[in-house]
């Protein structure tokens, strides 16, 4: 797939600014947001929709560890 031009990189990113504050706004019910997510996947490639939900999901980890919601972080098992 040759990357996106412009146009279509400004519609992804307005449609995944959508999605995340629809989110925001609604502490984290995907349910309420199903509309903007449909868009999002519509407007990105999928390998952004990937890093971008990985990117979320990291940010709010981070903000949690941050403000002393998350106790512990957990270090992987380390293999043999």
């Amino acid at each position: 797939m040759p990357f996106p031009k412009q146009e279509e990189r400004k519609k992804c990113w307005a449609s995944k600014d959508a999605y995340w504050q629809c989110l925001t706004d609604n502490n984290e019910n995907k349910a309420k947001c199903v509309e903007q997510r449909k868009e999002y996947e519509a407007s990105c490639i999928k390998q952004w929709v990937t890093y971008f939900d990985r990117r979320r999901d990291y940010l709010k980890f981070k903000e949690r560890v941050e403000s002393g919601e998350a106790d512990e972080i957990h270090e992987p098992p380390k293999s043999s």
